[in-house]
């Protein structure tokens, strides 16, 4: 049997090479700082799954307007196909939108508590969406349609003019008004003062653009408080650089001296930069990362 071994090490494959020894309590805290900065990655992404479903939805207008381009005679049925398509990657994109709010706004409630400048931000800042902006608070509103009453009618409207080709995907006022009792007393008589039927795309990109500015201001707290660790681990992987080069890591090693068990763990390279504005994409062997 070996001693456990801890230290700060690099990876140019095939060779990992040693930069220099660590403590167990060294190798420890580096090692919580770095699951700290994980965590806010793993949060980070639900959101992110929010921008993914929003490009899909944009990267599915795109196509059926190519489609009608190359065959502007579509018949009922493709119509048909291409509006429950587009209900598809909506239902997927209202959900994500849920899931980030609500995990949100947990999240910030258990670590910091609901007296708390994090959570008070939080909710301040959706409010001001909700209460300001149409947008906001319809599509927040027909999340909860779509759960209990299903895809709501309307149609796909493509139109070819001076201003170029566009896609519209139009809802029926009256038909929203009428399967669902609960759209409240703020959004329904919104709902009430739009036309028969309305378009509801640049719905959808108004409130993209609110909760991507809602996340930066969440985000931008969140980090600020992650400043020590973020710091800390880039002048760990500038002394890598400084002497090995390659891909830095943290480096265990324990068990038989013939048959050792090794662990490695990355420095979240993604995170670190948004903390301290240090591009980090790609660290080459014996280049320094710029600031």
């Amino acid at each position: 049997m070996t001693d456990t071994v801890f230290s700060l090490a690099t990876v140019d494959m095939p060779n990992i090479s040693g930069v220099r020894t660590l403590t167990q309590n060294e190798y420890e805290n580096i090692s919580k700082e770095i699951s700290e900065l994980e965590k806010f990655r793993s949060e980070e992404a639900l959101y992110n799954l929010i921008e993914l479903n929003y490009q899909d939805l944009e990267a599915k207008i795109d196509f059926y307007l190519n489609q009608y381009v190359v065959n502007p005679k579509a018949d009922f049925v493709e119509f048909s196909f291409q509006f429950l398509d587009l209900n598809r990657l909506i239902l997927n994109l209202l959900s994500s939108i849920r899931t980030y709010l609500d995990h949100t706004e947990t999240r910030l409630n258990r670590t910091f508590g609901d007296n708390s400048d994090e959570y008070k931000l939080f909710k301040t800042l959706i409010s001001e969406c909700f209460d300001n902006h149409f947008a906001y608070r319809f599509l927040e509103k027909l999340r909860n349609y779509s759960q209990h009453c299903g895809m709501p009618t309307g149609s796909i409207n493509i139109t070819d003019d001076e201003n170029g080709k566009s896609l519209k995907l139009l809802l029926v006022r009256d038909d929203l008004l009428k399967n669902f009792s609960s759209w409240g007393a703020i959004v329904k008589p919104d709902l009430q003062s739009q036309s028969d039927e309305f378009d509801i795309i640049p719905l959808f990109k108004q409130k993209n653009s609110l909760l991507k500015e809602v996340n930066h201001k969440i985000s931008s707290v969140l980090l600020n408080k992650l400043s020590n660790q973020g710091n800390n681990l880039l002048q760990l992987i500038l002394e890598t650089q400084a002497k090995n080069g390659g891909i830095p890591c943290l480096l265990k090693i324990s068990g038989d001296i013939d048959n050792p068990n090794m662990e490695m763990k990355w420095f979240p390279y993604d995170v670190i930069s948004k903390i301290t504005n240090v591009k980090m994409n790609v660290i080459y062997k014996n280049e320094m990362p710029s600031r």
